[in-house]
Protein backbone atom coordinates (compact mmCIF):
# COMPACT_ATOMS: atom_id res chain seq x y z
CA UNK A 1 0.00 0.00 0.00
CA UNK A 2 2.84 2.38 0.84
CA UNK A 3 4.43 1.75 -2.58
CA UNK A 4 1.18 2.66 -4.34
CA UNK A 5 0.99 5.87 -2.32
CA UNK A 6 4.58 6.72 -3.29
CA UNK A 7 3.87 6.01 -6.97
CA UNK A 8 0.78 8.22 -6.82
CA UNK A 9 2.71 11.07 -5.23
CA UNK A 10 5.54 10.66 -7.74
CA UNK A 11 3.04 10.90 -10.61
CA UNK A 12 1.43 13.95 -8.98
CA UNK A 13 4.85 15.58 -8.70
CA UNK A 14 5.69 14.88 -12.36
CA UNK A 15 2.38 16.29 -13.53
CA UNK A 16 2.81 19.42 -11.43
CA UNK A 17 6.31 19.92 -12.85
CA UNK A 18 4.84 19.73 -16.35
CA UNK A 19 2.20 22.30 -15.41
CA UNK A 20 4.77 24.70 -13.97
CA UNK A 21 7.16 24.22 -16.89
CA UNK A 22 4.37 24.90 -19.34
CA UNK A 23 3.35 28.05 -17.51
CA UNK A 24 6.93 29.34 -17.53
CA UNK A 25 7.26 28.45 -21.21
CA UNK A 26 4.38 30.76 -22.10
CA UNK A 27 1.31 28.58 -21.58
CA UNK A 28 -0.20 30.05 -18.38
CA UNK A 29 -3.49 28.23 -19.00
CA UNK A 30 -1.75 25.06 -17.82
CA UNK A 31 -2.01 26.44 -14.28
CA UNK A 32 -5.73 25.74 -14.46
CA UNK A 33 -4.89 22.05 -13.98
CA UNK A 34 -2.83 22.66 -10.84
CA UNK A 35 -5.65 22.34 -8.31
CA UNK A 36 -7.15 19.42 -10.27
CA UNK A 37 -3.83 17.56 -9.97
CA UNK A 38 -3.29 18.49 -6.32
CA UNK A 39 -6.75 17.24 -5.32
CA UNK A 40 -6.96 14.16 -7.56
CA UNK A 41 -7.14 10.63 -6.24
CA UNK A 42 -5.11 7.83 -7.81
CA UNK A 43 -7.59 7.05 -10.59
CA UNK A 44 -8.05 10.71 -11.52
CA UNK A 45 -4.26 11.18 -11.64
CA UNK A 46 -3.99 8.29 -14.08
CA UNK A 47 -6.64 9.92 -16.25
CA UNK A 48 -4.81 13.27 -16.16
CA UNK A 49 -1.51 11.52 -16.96
CA UNK A 50 -3.07 10.03 -20.09
CA UNK A 51 -4.27 13.50 -21.09
CA UNK A 52 -0.68 14.73 -20.70
CA UNK A 53 0.66 11.86 -22.81
CA UNK A 54 2.17 9.65 -20.10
Amino acid sequence: MKEIKNDTEELRSKLLLDVYAGAVAGMPAMLLDESRIKNADEEELKKIAKEYGY
